[in-house]
Formats: structure tokens, sequence, C-alpha cells
């Protein structure tokens, strides 16, 4: 988990380098693409045998739109504040896969956990500083994507009984490759990239295909986005999604490292009292888990 969120902290700062000159559509499809190459090319090399479908077609075709949405909403929000602000308010996820992990996997919560979890979303108002009259929306989308991300973990373990995690990836990668697709044909061009529609650029920038830059990141955010979303669904895969989610807290650090040195965001106050609510209140339900001696492991293996 450790290390698919440092991973991913380096494919975000790619991104948001990128917002300014590349549709975030491509991003997504040439992602997706390729990433789906580059898993089948590890599979063949490595013996693996190679499946496109799912015994769970409702589940999966649910989650890929969950993952075109999740990763849509989430880099266009990051494209509109600091990266740190836009991950640490996705960082409130664990707090939805806890909840989740009741519903679905009958976890035991208590009060102090419940408390916990206020606490932790009550750092959402200090980092968006919402006032009457002046909220700004774009910071109730990565919260908007922190929910649906936790559903999706939710449908990963629900599926890992039967489906491999190399078959759960290249399923989302396809249906998001579809669904990218479909909207660069239909905006691809550059029609919509206006001063008018200036406030959603990142979507409706035209698609590019003959600067170096562009096409290098793309082929290196699909190489980091595989190996990412490999080492992430394993950590799900095999563990108690209430026990491994305040791993992903570990992400924060390098997005402020990066923030900083690419873009010279520092936290103000209310940001950092923010980040540490929501961090905090994650590092305590790690440490109620450790308390009460919960286990680990899964009754599903690693496949």
């Amino acid at each position: 988990m450790i290390s698919a969120m440092l991973i991913f902290s380096v494919q975000d700062v790619l991104i948001k380098l990128l917002s300014e000159d590349t549709s975030l559509f491509q991003i997504l499809f040439f992602r997706s693409v390729l990433g789906t190459l580059f898993i089948i090319l590890f599979l063949k090399l490595s013996g693996q045998v190679i499946r496109f479908g799912t015994a769970y077609p409702v589940l999966s075709i649910l989650r890929g739109f969950m993952f075109f949405f999740g990763y849509s909403a989430f880099y266009f929000a990051q494209s509109k504040m600091p990266i740190a602000n836009a991950t640490v308010l996705f960082l409130v996820s664990p707090f939805f896969i806890t909840i989740m992990s009741v519903i679905f996997f009958k976890s035991t919560v208590g009060l102090q956990r419940w408390l916990t979890m206020l606490v932790g979303f009550s750092g959402v108002v200090f980092i968006s500083q919402p006032e009457f009259g002046d909220f700004n929306l774009f910071y109730l989308l990565p919260v908007s994507v922190a929910f649906v991300y936790g559903l999706s973990m939710m449908i990963a373990k629900l599926t890992a009984e039967k489906d491999t995690v190399f078959q759960q990836i290249i399923f989302m990668y396809m249906v998001t490759a579809i669904l990218s697709g479909v909207l660069g044909l239909a905006i691809g061009d550059g029609r919509f990239d206006l001063p008018e529609f200036s406030e959603i650029q990142f979507m409706t920038h035209a698609w590019e295909f003959d600067q170096f830059f562009i096409i290098s990141s793309l082929v290196a955010l699909s190489i980091i986005g595989s190996i990412g979303f490999l080492l992430l669904h394993s950590a799900y895969r095999t563990a108690d999604p209430a026990t491994i989610t305040p791993f992903e807290y570990s992400g924060l650090l390098p997005a402020i490292l990066w923030g900083y040195l690419f873009w010279d965001n520092i936290p103000s106050q209310n940001e950092a009292t923010g980040m540490v609510l929501i961090v905090g209140a994650g590092v305590y339900l790690f440490y109620r888990e450790k308390l009460l001696n919960k286990t680990t492991a899964s009754k599903s293996p690693l496949r």
C-alpha cells in the first residue's frame, strides 16, 4: 500500500503538469489502452493465463464506470487546487471504506471509531473553508471520488473470489478506454476548447499526438498506473479493508513535497489543521485495530 501511494503521487504530478496542454480524456484513454497492453505483455512473459472476461459482469462494468468517473473527477479537481489539498480530501476514503466494511463484511466498529471518523470528516471543512456565498464546489469532487473509490474497493473484495487481480484491472481499463474514446470522438477535435469553456479546459482540450513530451508522459503514466494498481489491488485482496486503508495516508507527504517543489504550494494554517485532523483520525483508527488485535488476513488468497 505504501509503495502504491508513492507511485500514485508521481502519477499525480505528471497529470497535473499535463493538464495545461492535454485533454483529460486523452490521458485516460491512452493510460487504459497502454496499461492493458503492458499487463498482457507481463502475463505473457510470466507464463500466466490471459483472461479478458469476468465472473461478475454487472459488478465489473459498474466498477469500470466508477473508475472512469473517479479518475476524471479527481484529476479535474486537482487541476483546480494544490495537489496536496486534492490528495488529503480524497484520503477520507478510509472512513467511507470502514463504514462500507460494516455493511459488506460485517466488520465491528465501536463508538470511539465512529467519533474518530467524525473528527476526520471535520478536516474537510478546514481544508475547503466553506463560506456563505463563496464555497468552491471543486473541493467536493475529491470527497465524492473518495466515496466512489470506497465502493470500488468493496467490489474488488467481493469479486476477488473468482476474478484475478489482472482480470479486474484489464476489465476496468477496457471500460475506461471505451468511455474516454467515445468522448474523444465527440469533443477531442478541440471544438469546445474556447474561452467560454475555460473553467473545464482540461476536458475540452484537443487531443495532441505530435509533442514528444506528451506522448512520452502518456507512456510513463501507463506504466506507473499499472504498477500502482497491481500493488493497490494486491493490498486490498489480502487484507481487511478496515485495517489496511489507513496506510493510504502515506501518500500525503510526497504530495506536499511535490506541490512545494513544482508549484510553490505551502499549506495554509487551516489546510494544515484539516490535514492533521484527517490523517490523525486515520492513524488512530489503525491504532485501534492493533489495540483490539484485529486480524488482517482475508479468506481470499492473492492470485
